[in-house]
C-alpha cells in the first residue's frame, strides 16, 4: 500500500485516492459515533472563514497557523486558541450545523517520522514540556534510578518501549483516529506532509482563500534515515507492538505499514 506520492499523479487524484483509501477502511472497521465533546478537543473552528481544521501536532501545525492566521489580519504570535475556538466549547447542534457547512481539513505524516518528530522536540529541544511523562517512564522502566527533582532523561528506546503499550498518550503523540476521527468526520481535504507543497496551494484554494494566503517554502523534515538511526537502537519487539497500536494511522491514510524500518525487525 502506497501512500500516492507519485509524481505522475495531479493533487485532485491525490485526493480522490486518498478519500476512497479512508473510505474503503471504514467501511471494514468499527469507530466511535456519535462524538461527544471530549472526542473533538483537537479540531479547531474559524467561524470568520469556515473552516474546521484537525489540528495534529508535529505535522506542520506552526506553520499552517500563521498561514491561516495572515487572511484575518491576525498576528502569527497568537495563541491557536485564542485564534480559533475549539469545536468541542460549541453545543451538539452548533457542532453538527458546522459539520455540514464547513470545509473540514486534515494534515498527517508517516506515523513513525512523527513520533520520532515529537520525541526530539518534546524530549530533546524543550524538555520542560515532558518533565512529568519523563518522571513517569522512568519510574515504570528503571525505578532504581528514578530522582524525584532530577532530568530523569529518557532514551528514544525507552520512549517507545513505554508507548509500545496501550497506556494514555499526549496529543503530540496521540494516534490520528483519537485526534480526528476521520471515520466520522467526512473530511473535504485530506493532506500528507510528505507532499506538502502541492497539498497546501490545493487545500487553499478549495477552502476559497488561496487569493489571501500562501504556504511557504517547505524546510527539510526528518527523513527515512534518520528514522532508521533512530529506530534501530529499539529493539524489535517494541517496535512490532507500536506498529500494532499505531496500525489504523497506517491503514487509514495509505502508509506502507512500519515503511521503512521494516528492514530492521528482518535484520534481527
Amino acid at each position: 500500500m502506497g501512500h500516492f506520492k507519485s509524481s505522475n499523479i495531479s493533487p485532485e487524484e491525490r485526493q480522490i485516492a486518498r478519500k476512497q483509501q479512508l473510505k474503503d477502511y471504514c467501511l471494514h472497521h468499527t469507530f466511535k459515533q456519535p462524538l461527544g465533546a471530549a472526542d473533538v478537543h483537537a479540531l479547531a473552528v474559524d467561524d470568520k472563514q469556515k473552516f474546521i481544521y484537525c489540528v495534529i501536532p508535529k505535522v506542520s501545525t506552526s506553520t499552517w497557523k500563521k498561514v491561516l492566521a495572515r487572511p484575518r489580519g491576525i498576528t502569527p504570535l497568537i495563541k491557536r486558541w485564542d485564534m480559533w475556538r475549539h469545536f468541542s466549547n460549541y453545543t451538539e447542534e452548533e457542532r453538527s450545523q458546522r459539520l455540514q457547512n464547513y470545509f473540514k481539513f486534515v494534515f498527517v505524516r508517516e506515523p513513525l517520522q512523527r513520533l520520532l518528530s515529537a520525541y526530539k522536540d518534546k524530549f530533546i529541544r524543550h524538555a520542560e514540556y515532558s518533565k512529568d511523562i519523563r518522571k513517569v517512564i522512568v519510574q515504570a522502566l528503571r525505578p532504581q534510578e528514578f530522582e524525584p527533582r532530577g532530568e530523569n532523561f529518557v532514551s528514544f528506546s525507552e520512549f517507545i518501549q513505554y508507548f509500545s503499550e496501550n497506556v494514555t498518550r499526549d496529543k503530540h503523540w496521540g494516534q490520528y483516529e483519537q485526534l480526528c476521527h476521520p471515520c466520522a468526520i467526512n473530511y473535504d481535504f485530506i493532506g500528507h506532509l510528505e507532499t506538502l507543497e502541492e497539498d497546501a496551494a490545493l487545500m487553499l484554494k478549495m477552502a476559497g482563500i488561496d487569493n489571501r494566503a500562501t504556504f511557504p517554502p517547505i524546510h527539510n523534515v526528518t527523513g527515512s534515515s534518520e528514522v532508521l538511526e533512530y529506530y534501530s537502537q529499539v529493539p524489535p519487539q517494541y517496535i512490532t507492538r507500536l506498529g500494532e497500536l499505531y496500525r489504523t494511522d497506517f491503514d487509514m491514510f495509505g502508509y506502507d505499514y512500519l515503511g521503512p524500518i521494516k528492514q530492521l525487525l528482518n535484520q534481527k
